[in-house]
């Protein structure tokens, strides 16, 4: 049976279509779900801008200690934030990064574990 050329160019047209549109979905989906997850979490965006170029975007790098699992308190973190690390890390003051901050940076490693 022969279909009509002008009713398989629309379908193919249709499908064309809708799969252009499947990228920018996904793509604004993914944006939607980041900022969901930063108000969520608000120490993502804190360790991202403060930790993970040594320790790497998921808390696991080769130029830094793990962060992940995460096997500290907050008085530890404190601790090894205010006074910087054995492993060459770097004192932070409290201008730098603030009790709350590591708070939500210490609360976000909690939950990648």
């Amino acid at each position: 049976m022969k279909r009509p050329l002008g009713l398989l160019l629309a379908r193919t047209i249709a499908v064309a279509l809708a799969g252009s549109l499947v990228p920018s979905l996904a793509a604004r989906q993914t944006r939607d779900e980041s900022s969901a997850s930063s108000a969520q979490m608000p120490g993502r965006p804190v360790y991202e801008k403060v930790c993970s170029r040594c320790h790497g975007r998921g808390g696991q790098s080769d130029d830094a200690p793990w962060l992940v699992p995460f096997g500290w308190n907050y008085s530890q973190a404190l601790d090894i934030v205010r006074r910087g690390g054995p492993c060459g890390m770097p004192a932070f003051t409290q201008s730098q990064l603030s009790d709350e901050k590591l708070k939500q940076i210490v609360d976000y490693l909690k939950v990648l574990d």
